[in-house]
């Protein structure tokens, strides 16, 4: 008779026990899916960063050039924009207010918000000419549902994106 009781309390613990277990193992799976999402993320700002810089060194090589730079960035993040943080600045004050911090960098292209950038809010982009893409607006944004036009006249040294 004392067997029979063992089996009925026996039972209750493995389910018990089981749920706990498969319980943990979703908890690891949800875990490890966020931080491939996560990776995700960053390597697509990475990759942003890397692809505008080879699209400007292509029309920076060339003797003339004008295209459109499709913006491939993570849903959180609204501008992109260009700035010169120690020149004045006669634009946008909320995203100035969001990137006056970074200003200590050697940066030109600042992702806005920050927040969202995945670490990588401000890059230093070769061959542009600043000083000529924000002579209107510092800084100079650009919404990421729109293209960036990258543009080199046959005369210019360095590369405009509008």
């Amino acid at each position: 008779m004392g067997k029979r009781g063992q089996q009925i309390m026996g039972m209750p613990f493995g389910v018990i026990f089981s749920i706990i277990l498969i319980v943990v193992f979703i908890v690891i799976a949800f875990i490890a899916i966020g931080s491939f999402l996560d990776i995700g993320r960053k390597s697509s700002v990475g990759l942003f960063y890397k692809d505008l810089q080879e699209a400007v060194d292509n029309a920076w090589e060339s003797q003339s050039a004008e295209f459109d730079f499709k913006i491939n960035l993570p849903s959180g993040i609204k501008k992109v924009c260009f700035a010169n943080l120690s020149k004045t600045i006669n634009s946008n004050d909320e995203v100035y207010d969001e990137i006056e911090r970074y200003s200590v960098y050697d940066a030109n292209v600042f992702l806005y918000p920050p927040q969202k950038a995945e670490e990588m809010q401000w890059k230093k982009i070769r061959h542009i000419n600043l000083s000529k893409i924000i002579a209107n607006e510092n800084p100079y944004c650009v919404d990421t549902s729109k293209n960036l036009k990258i543009k080199k006249g046959f005369d210019d040294r360095l590369v405009v994106i509008e």
